[in-house]
């Protein structure tokens, strides 16, 4: 079943980043789905914020994520509940 988390979204360009609600769906075919406990936003989640990477926004901000997998999509095998 799909979930709804927090996440810090940069919503356009130097513009103030906010927490918001975001839907994590079930893992598709070789995805797992993480409970993330921690989670650095970094220099590069800086970059995205200010528009030097591209200019696609909204950012979900944070890549350093740590966690316990909840869930895996079919096909996994390398990792378990």
């Amino acid at each position: 079943m799909a979930q709804e988390v927090r996440g810090v979204i940069a919503p356009g360009k130097d513009e103030p980043v906010r927490v918001e609600t975001v839907l994590v769906p079930d893992p598709g075919p070789g995805e797992a789905v993480v409970r993330v406990q921690a989670c650095g936003v970094c220099h590069t989640d800086l970059h995205y914020k200010q528009g030097g990477i591209n200019d696609d926004f909204p950012f979900l901000l944070g890549h350093e994520a740590a966690g316990v997998v909840e869930s895996v999509g079919e096909g996994v095998t390398d990792l378990a509940p």
